[in-house]
C-alpha cells in the first residue's frame, strides 16, 4: 500500500492514544473538544480501532495541518505524550 501507514495496534496501543490525547490538550492544540472528536471527523482517513493502524500519511498529514497546530501525526502525538509524562524538573 504505496504511501499508507500501518501500525501494528491493539488495546494497550488504544488506550495510549486515549490517554495521552486529553481534552485538555485537544482543546489547546486542535479545533476539537476532545480525541473522540478528532477521531471520528478524520475516520474516513484513518482506522481507528482493530490490530492495525492504517491512514494515507499525506492526506492525515494534511488533516493534522488543516486541524492543529502541528505538522504532522508523529509530532502531534510526540508532544501529547511529551505533556502527559514530562517530569518537571526542580
Amino acid at each position: 500500500m504505496d504511501g499508507y501507514i500501518r501500525v501494528k495496534a491493539g488495546k494497550e496501543f488504544w488506550d495510549i492514544l486515549n490517554l495521552i490525547f486529553t481534552d485538555e490538550f485537544m482543546q489547546k492544540h486542535t479545533n476539537f473538544e476532545n480525541f473522540e472528536y478528532f477521531r471520528y471527523s478524520s475516520a474516513v482517513m484513518c482506522s481507528w480501532s482493530g490490530e492495525y493502524m492504517i491512514y494515507p500519511e499525506t492526506v492525515f498529514n494534511n488533516f493534522v495541518i488543516e486541524s492543529t497546530v502541528f505538522k504532522t501525526w508523529d509530532e502531534m502525538v510526540m508532544k501529547a505524550a511529551d505533556e502527559k509524562f514530562e517530569k518537571k524538573i526542580s
